[in-house]
């Protein structure tokens, strides 16, 4: 893998952009591409495991090859973000609720 994720964004980070990203397979000749959820991920190994750990050890259904590179979906007006940790309540993990009021006061809904 050309790129290094490690200590550049953690899946708690990823997780206030997004509930996923689009992965794309390390290997120049190949041009699979996937969905990252990271519901799955926060739930076994925690909110503040590496994204670089993980891209590391995914292998592409297509070529085989391990490692990717990560996409991050802010989403559109079509299509909303749908952020699991607040992205406005500093470096805790508060949980976003954008149907209710945060610990902070904004309205993400």
């Amino acid at each position: 893998m050309g790129h290094d994720w490690d200590g550049y964004i953690s899946i708690l980070d990823a997780a206030r952009i997004n509930d996923h990203c689009r992965i794309h397979c390390s290997n120049p000749s190949c041009d699979h591409a996937g969905r990252l959820d990271f519901a799955p991920i926060i739930n076994r190994h925690g909110p503040n495991v590496g994204l670089g750990k993980i891209l590391r050890t995914l292998r592409c259904q297509k070529c085989g090859q391990r490692g990717a590179f990560p996409i991050t979906l802010p989403g559109t007006k079509e299509n909303p973000a749908r952020p699991i940790y607040c992205p406005l309540s500093g470096r805790s993990t508060h949980r976003c609720d954008p149907l209710g009021e945060c610990k902070d006061g904004c309205r993400l809904g």
